[in-house]
């Protein structure tokens, strides 16, 4: 993929499906000193604090989605994954925001020579395109699910729904420029990690 910007720093998109490992890996980038933007976790923070996001979001899926301003996460969940086209419209919704509070980020961050981008849905969002470089994090789906398992107390039925509602790894890979495989230890994952980083800064 070719730099999307002019000046020296490198935009790296972070992504895989649900319990791959993308946190695992984002944290070892942060301890490296490479600046690491939480899509997921912003999307959260912008629902609850972003005041016309909050009206839309009501005027779709109802008052009830919010507790005294609060978003009700567990109640939005529950409406949302078992309909596509109800995800589809909370990702239209979201997605803009978190593209505005990215760019924002980016700003403050513009002296740094690589930062990364976060984001489960990274492609299927489409923010893919504006990443000069893209890692996936791929997993066997049994290890995937355990670890969604034990990390959500969730059930079997409702994580591979989840899984479901992405993309495959087969259909991301031709994406990524990247490849790190998250099956076995911590330590080979960090080796991965710093294999793939380096690369980065040769190319840069």
């Amino acid at each position: 993929m070719k730099k999307t910007n002019s000046n020296s720093m490198t935009k790296v998109g972070l992504t895989g499906g649900i319990g791959s490992g993308k946190t695992t890996v984002s944290n070892f980038l942060l301890n490296y000193g490479i600046p690491v933007y939480n899509s997921d976790s912003q999307g959260k923070i912008l629902m609850n604090t972003n005041l016309e996001l909050k009206n839309d979001i009501v005027s779709i899926f109802g008052e009830s989605v919010y507790d005294n301003g609060i978003l009700n996460t567990n109640l939005l969940s529950s409406i949302v994954f078992n309909d596509p086209k109800k995800i589809e419209k909370l990702n239209n919704l979201v997605h803009p925001k978190v593209s505005e509070d990215f760019n924002q980020w980016i700003e403050k961050n513009n002296n740094k020579p690589i930062i990364v981008k976060e984001a489960a849905i990274l492609i299927e969002s489409g923010a893919y395109l504006n990443m000069d470089k893209i890692i996936l994090i791929v997993s066997d789906k049994s290890t995937r699910i355990n670890r969604v398992s034990k990390r959500d107390d969730s059930d079997l039925e409702s994580i591979e729904k989840r899984i479901n509602l992405q993309l495959t790894d087969d259909e991301k890979i031709k994406y990524a420029d990247y490849i790190i495989k998250n099956n076995s230890s911590l330590e080979y994952l960090k080796l991965e990690v710093i294999k793939v980083l380096n690369k980065i800064k040769d190319v840069n």
